[in-house]
């Protein structure tokens, strides 16, 4: 929108209602405004919560890692630091491979299509996987 947005357009005016509403309570308003903006904020404060309790593993695993090798007291090889199994468990290997494992498409007259992946896509995920 260009220019002023507190100006209403010349066209426009036809569809401004100049009378105010009988029932309109400012007061009311405000309040409504107010409520939906603090519930707004605390739900913005639970799901960053719920966001950090996530990722809170993998940040403090990572970060041992990192002081680890600025301190020099480990190799830089991820592998060997973490073990195979653990690095998978970081990277969410597990949860991939059960969306690889059965992936759903839902066709016509909603019914559902399980695609499993070919062997040979499934050695490629890993592949690019544990690069």
């Amino acid at each position: 929108m260009k220019g002023r947005p507190d100006l209403v357009e010349k066209q426009d005016l036809k569809y401004v209602n100049v009378d105010p509403d009988p029932d309109f309570d400012a007061k009311r308003n405000e309040s409504i405004i107010e409520a939906t903006v603090k519930a707004t904020d605390k739900l913005i404060l639970q799901k960053r919560r719920e966001a950090m309790e996530k990722v809170g593993e993998r940040i403090s695993a990572v970060g041992t890692y990192v002081q680890g090798i600025s301190q020099g007291r480990t190799s830089t090889n991820r592998e060997r630091f973490f073990g195979k199994k653990y690095l998978a468990y970081l990277r969410g290997y597990e949860i991939m491979e059960k969306i690889k494992g059965e992936l759903m498409l839902r066709g016509r007259d909603d019914k559902l299509f399980v695609i499993k992946p070919t062997e040979r896509a499934r050695k490629i995920a890993r592949n690019a996987l544990s690069r």
